[in-house]
């Protein structure tokens, strides 16, 4: 009788007993331990979904935060570029014009940064640039009293071209050249009375007329700055002043331009004077500053 086992069940009828055998006792008590462990792991694995949805939703609603975020930023980038584009349309446009006014016709495949180079020097090539080219004034006090052009002679009194400046000079003022270059002239000539021509770079050349002493001779370099005479009334005049002339390739200029012309505001000039090729002498400055920071190295 090892091998089973007797369960009795008491109800209203009586007393009631079944015999089984001791495998399907073992085969209840392996099933219950079953569904036990079977509750707990589905618990278990319930739990554990239930975690991962929680962290799922979570993520979602930082990729929801971050996806705002990204669509704000997007909004600002596209409003940056926006902007940008028309400062790059404007710097387009005022490029144009620079190169227009240097002779340099614009180009459609070259990119705008190559073309902001193309028209701009260096600080050093600026300097290069006003120290072999006429600029700034004979004089250190600048008061012009006949301007270029045009007018009626203050000695005849006929109206004839006046192809430099009068300068406001007391006999004896100190007078400055303008750039570097070779002295071309330094003597009497006609109506100039004693005159000074420097020959400068590039097809440069200024004459300073009516002076009353000569310090610099024929062949002579002279430095931008450098003393070169003083003011007087010799020649055919009617007052004491500086005579000042600039042309290029024997071309009067106005004088006026080239005194006003300052470093920080250098291609104001390329508007202002229009009768220089000024593409080609950027071109022919560069290449010689190339040259002589060579030559020092």
């Amino acid at each position: 009788m090892r091998d089973k086992f007797t369960i009795t069940i008491h109800d209203v009828n009586g007393v009631k007993q079944y015999t089984l055998k001791q495998f399907v006792k073992k085969f209840f008590i392996y099933f219950s331990a079953f569904l036990v462990l079977f509750i707990l792991l589905s618990s278990a694995i319930i739990f554990y979904l239930y975690y991962q949805v929680s962290e799922l939703e979570y993520k979602k609603q930082e990729l929801i935060k971050k996806n705002r975020q990204l669509i704000l930023e997007n909004i600002d980038l596209k409003l940056n570029i926006d902007k940008k584009t028309a400062e790059l349309h404007q710097l387009s446009v005022k490029l144009e014009n620079i190169e227009e006014m240097i002779g340099l016709k614009p180009e459609d495949n070259i990119d705008i940064s190559d073309r902001i180079i193309k028209v701009s020097l260096t600080t050093s090539q600026i300097y290069f640039l006003f120290k072999n080219i006429p600029n700034g004034s004979p004089l250190k006090k600048t008061v012009i009293t006949s301007r270029f052009g045009y007018r009626k002679h203050p000695v005849t009194g006929n109206k004839d071209f006046h192809p430099g400046v009068d300068l406001r000079a007391k006999i004896g003022t100190p007078v400055y050249a303008t750039a570097n270059g070779i002295v071309e002239y330094a003597g009497r000539k006609g109506n100039y009375g004693k005159l000074i021509i420097i020959q400068h770079n590039y097809g440069f050349k200024t004459l300073y007329g009516h002076l009353s002493k000569i310090k610099v001779k024929t062949g002579q370099f002279v430095e931008k700055g450098q003393l070169i005479g003083y003011t007087g009334k010799t020649g055919f005049i009617n007052g004491p002043h500086l005579h000042y002339e600039i042309r290029y390739l024997q071309r009067p200029l106005n004088p006026v331009n080239f005194i006003r012309w300052k470093k920080l505001d250098y291609k104001k000039i390329f508007e202002k004077e229009r009768h220089v090729q000024w593409e080609s002498l950027i071109r022919a400055i560069t290449r010689d500053y190339q040259l002589a920071a060579l030559k020092r190295l």
